[in-house]
């Protein structure tokens, strides 16, 4: 197995051991509400699942980091530009730092948001630019359609989500009875993502890997 392809596969798990340890820490803890509550909440000191949450988290976010060498390797094989890659894997890694940070100092310590926050919005907010950093990397890849059309809709998510949440134009969406359910949304919009387009980069290695290790591959029988 190629030492990239191992990094991707990490990257894999970064939405499955949120969502898992989201839902079965919900489970475990009496009372909790998905749609009023935020996640973290279930890693707050004295919960009933607070150690399942925050390992989870701190699990996910180091995946995210090793995951982001994985993304930087893979694009600049694929024929990214240098820029792109690395900047896509510099933002993915910040989020994943985010998310070990998130373990490491539950709610309501001010470090739970990353060691570097603006006005409460810590590193996590760099999935968005790490997504378009990806598109415009992959832009030239017409075997990566898919991939590419989710990445740059979770771009759009994000930002939309972000909008909202913060009540830019004076929305109101967002209240007590429904917050829980919004932040829902916009971790599934930063998460699935990447998960995703790992799996997309890992397969698109292969298939250059396994052409490259054909020499027929050009080769054409018959008559001309």
């Amino acid at each position: 197995m190629r030492p990239e392809s191992l990094l991707l596969k990490l990257g894999v798990l970064v939405p499955v051991l949120y969502c898992g340890v989201l839902i079965v820490g919900g489970y475990l803890t009496p009372g909790y509400n998905h749609f009023t509550q935020y996640a973290s909440e279930l890693g707050m000191a004295g919960k009933p699942a607070a150690q399942l949450f925050n390992y989870g988290m701190m699990a996910a976010g180091g995946c995210a980091v090793v995951a982001a060498l994985g993304v930087l390797i893979g694009m600049k094989t694929l024929g990214s530009s240098f820029l792109w890659a690395t900047l896509a894997a510099i933002c993915l890694a910040a989020v994943g730092v985010s998310f070990v940070y998130g373990g490491l100092y539950p709610m309501p310590n001010p470090l739970h948001a990353g060691p570097v926050t603006v006005r409460g919005l810590g590193l996590a907010v760099l999935a968005a630019p790490a997504a378009l950093f990806m598109f415009l990397g992959l832009s030239g890849r017409s075997d990566m359609g898919g991939v590419k059309s989710l990445v740059i809709l979770s771009f759009l998510a994000m930002i939309g989500l972000t909008l909202v949440m913060f009540n830019v134009g004076g929305m109101d969406l967002v209240d007590k009875s429904n917050l829980g359910l919004w932040q829902r949304g916009y971790s599934l919009a930063m998460l699935l993502w990447i998960g995703v387009a790992c799996v997309g980069i890992d397969q698109a290695l292969g298939r250059r890997g396994k052409r490259r290790r054909d020499p027929m591959r050009d080769v054409v029988f018959g008559d001309p």
